[in-house]
């Protein structure tokens, strides 16, 4: 069997280790995934001084980061000249510390219980739901586990990534409550 748990950062490691174990056998393949926005979630990883760099990238390009960024932006011609690395090495960096941060534990969990497991990321741009399919297709998987918060506008509609995965995924689809989440 094939499983794959995609996560936001917010399953409990705990929680997804149990389930799988429940599925697991030996044999089995898990690959713990994420997915991330970009340019939003590896600008949300640099951090102030990474974002503070990004603005001054884009003012040296004549474009802006967004609304959201003009303090970025204002403190950007401020900043000392310096050599700078390419900035596909930002990026690539910022995503890579990202995606280990929500995977990491999770891979560790299922470890601890003698489960071999891998990590991965995927980038999106606001298709969350796609790009876990699209993987979902590339590892065949046969059991996908995601987690719940219902943090979708239209929750039980159209909008959350987690109804969208219920409807269109090619497998069966696990969905953990975080504890604390409501019942």
């Amino acid at each position: 069997m094939n499983i794959l748990v995609a996560t936001d950062g917010t399953l409990d490691p705990a929680s997804v280790a149990d389930a799988v174990g429940r599925f697991y056998d030996d044999g089995d393949s898990v690959v713990v995934m994420t997915a991330m926005n970009v340019p939003l979630e590896f600008l949300r990883g640099l951090g102030d001084e990474g974002v503070k760099e990004a603005a001054n990238i884009a003012l040296e390009a004549g474009q802006t980061l967004g609304a959201g960024d003009r303090a970025a932006e204002q403190l950007a011609p401020r900043l000392p000249a310096r050599e700078r690395p390419p900035t596909d090495s930002l990026v690539s960096t910022a995503l890579s510390t990202t995606a280990s941060t929500r995977t990491k534990p999770i891979v560790e969990a299922l470890l601890e219980l003698g489960i071999a497991a891998k990590d991965t990321w995927r980038t999106t741009e606001n298709r969350t739901a796609r790009q876990i399919i699209a993987t979902m297709k590339e590892l065949e998987t046969d059991l996908l586990v995601i987690g719940s918060h219902g943090y979708g506008r239209f929750e039980g509609l159209l909008g959350s990534t987690g109804t969208k995965l219920v409807r269109h995924a090619p497998a069966a689809v696990l969905i953990l409550r975080n504890p604390g989440d409501g019942a």
